[in-house]
């Protein structure tokens, strides 16, 4: 049975402060509808890649999750920067109730979610990965054997992905995590966020797929896995009139500019990874 995962670009679901009172009416019918049509892409599971809010105040996640537990879907979110601005982890994580760092183990795949943000910092908002998290990875991709691993983080590795080799557009490369991939055998999966504009590289047995923020492009990823290969595609959600509403909100909201150079070229958002099946000695 083949499994299918859906997943969003970085959200930026924003307050309503006094500022930017006038986007009340494109505020609710761009994250209704968008999150409507997100849920509505059939999937066994839905992936935020992080930076679902914009600040991470308590009434942004409350209020975001409020509009996804409606759909009553299996959703998962790694943290991203912006969703690490106002609260402590601890208290993110109450409010979003899951774990930092998690694990989903089937026949078919391995999926993996870490937490690569800072917390409460405005002034660096590249990505990190403690000891621990390092560890807790370096176990998953031993356990993963030859399973494809399909690991979720907001923030690249450097030199991946697009843009990832500038400053605090990834993880700091001072951190080993490259050291940790190496370690997988068979295929692995990067899928992250964080600098807005839509990227597949290949490099050793990783592909590194990143995607466009939600206000640039009105479009959700869908990776099929099954018995011979990774399916990624690209789902275009988007219509002149929420594009519009995303535009207003883009240009109004703070700690936020849209990106017109998101959209990368048909290599960067469709992608085939064949499974290579293990040897089986003679």
């Amino acid at each position: 049975m083949n499994m299918k995962i859906a997943v969003t670009g970085d959200l930026h679901y924003p307050e309503l402060h006094e500022a930017i009172e006038f986007i009340r009416k494109d505020h609710r019918e761009f994250f209704e509808t968008f999150i409507g049509r997100f849920f509505s892409i059939p999937a066994n599971l839905y992936v935020s890649i992080g930076d679902l809010t914009n600040i991470g105040s308590a009434e942004e996640l409350n209020d975001v999750y409020a509009l996804l537990r409606k759909y009553d879907k299996r959703f998962m979110h790694v943290l991203g920067n912006h969703d690490m601005y106002s609260l402590t982890r601890n208290e993110v994580l109450a409010i979003t109730e899951q774990d930092r760092s998690y694990v989903i183990s089937t026949e078919q795949a391995v999926l993996a979610f870490i937490d690569t943000a800072r917390e409460k910092d405005f002034k660096d908002w590249g990505g990190t990965l403690d000891v621990q998290q390092l560890s807790w990875l370096e176990t998953v991709i031993e356990q993963s054997g030859e399973r494809p691993l399909i690991l979720f983080a907001h923030h690249p590795p450097n030199g991946t992905t697009a843009r990832s080799e500038k400053d605090k557009r990834c993880i700091h490369p001072d951190i080993p995590i490259w050291d940790v991939l190496s370690k997988k055998k068979g295929i692995g999966l990067y899928v992250n966020g964080h600098n807005h504009c839509n990227s597949i590289v290949q490099k050793g047995q990783w592909t590194f797929l990143q995607l466009a923020a939600v206000l640039d492009e009105q479009a959700v990823r869908t990776i099929e896995v099954t018995d011979s290969e990774i399916i990624i595609d690209f789902v275009d959600v988007s219509d002149p009139l929420l594009k519009a509403k995303a535009q207003i909100i883009g240009n109004s909201i703070p700690y936020f500019l849209l990106n017109r150079n998101f959209a990368g070229t048909e290599r960067d958002v469709r992608h085939v990874i064949p499974l290579v099946p293990t040897a089986v000695a003679e």
